[in-house]
């Protein structure tokens, strides 16, 4: 799948299921796993899964969040989104 293609929406619902499946691995690790060490390495690693999700929710929010700003005051120039380096496509309502 080429990220280039996202648009925000998929990115964010992306980010989104990152987030879910990160919750959904520390409870799997939690009942199944027996060994502690193991059980902190897999929690941490899907501690950063989730993490990583919430940052690039956040930031490509706040981003579509400055765009819709900047459109309402009627600057339509482009502003880049980015979802983990990629850059995204915003879909921009014009108004009539």
């Amino acid at each position: 799948m080429d990220l280039s293609s996202f648009d925000a929406q998929s990115a964010r619902d992306a980010s989104f299921i990152a987030m879910v499946v990160g919750v959904l691995g520390v409870l799997l690790v939690l009942k199944f796993v027996s060994s502690l060490v193991t059980k902190l390495l897999l929690s941490a690693l899907f501690a950063g899964v989730i993490w990583l999700g919430f940052t690039q929710r956040d930031d490509l929010t706040a981003c579509i969040g400055e765009i819709q700003a900047r459109v309402e005051q009627g600057d339509l120039s482009d502003i880049t989104c980015s979802f983990l380096g990629r850059e995204v496509t915003v879909e921009i309502p014009f108004q009539q």
